[in-house]
């Protein structure tokens, strides 16, 4: 029983040291969410949501889950001054057949973004029954690669490709406050 306990201690101290500035550790039993070389100056924007009251209240939920984290915020903005834009598309046509959301960042050459749009594509909730639940989840996915996260294959994470069912993962604030530790660049 305590070679059992020394091999596990072991086995997670050598994880850690090893994990250390390569990627973020959650726990052993999850996978690292893998974010970009690029972020925001700081681990905190501006957005304006231009959508209908339904998909504001859906976009709401996603923010105050990820601002829950303590490791990023999202703040209101105004129409004139603001980083993100948090939109609704009809699009379900060419690429965007199967997809229920879409990001689209900018920054510049140095590594910082200065700006992002976020689409929930609505058309497509209505032909897959996405729930309300499953509208925020893609949403806090969206807004996951806004922050600088990349798809995951945790399948217990938001960043999963085609999550619909899962919330924001430990790994997935454990990568949030990693990208945000390192300097822009760095992995």
């Amino acid at each position: 029983m305590k070679n059992k306990y020394s091999a596990k201690l072991g086995l997670t101290t050598l994880t850690v040291i090893f994990g250390l500035g390569l990627t973020p550790i959650a726990n052993a039993k999850s996978i690292a969410t893998p974010y970009s070389r690029s972020r925001w100056p700081h681990a905190q924007v501006t957005y304006v949501i231009q959508a209908s009251s339904y998909e504001r209240h859906v976009y709401q939920a996603a923010i105050q889950a990820w601002n829950a984290t303590g490791h990023f915020k999202f703040v209101p903005g105004t129409t004139a001054h603001h980083q993100i834009t948090l939109g609704t598309s009809n699009a379900t046509s060419g690429q965007y057949y199967r997809l229920a959301g879409i990001t689209f960042s900018t920054g510049y050459t140095n590594g910082y973004y200065t700006k992002a749009q976020v689409y929930l594509l609505t058309r497509n909730f209505v032909r897959y029954h996405y729930s309300y639940t499953n509208q925020v989840h893609v949403a806090e996915h969206e807004l996951g690669h806004t922050i600088g996260l990349e798809h995951s294959r945790d399948r217990h994470s938001v960043m999963l490709a085609d999550n619909r069912y899962n919330g924001i993962s430990a790994a997935d604030s454990a990568a949030v406050r990693l990208r945000y530790r390192l300097p822009v660049g760095r992995l």
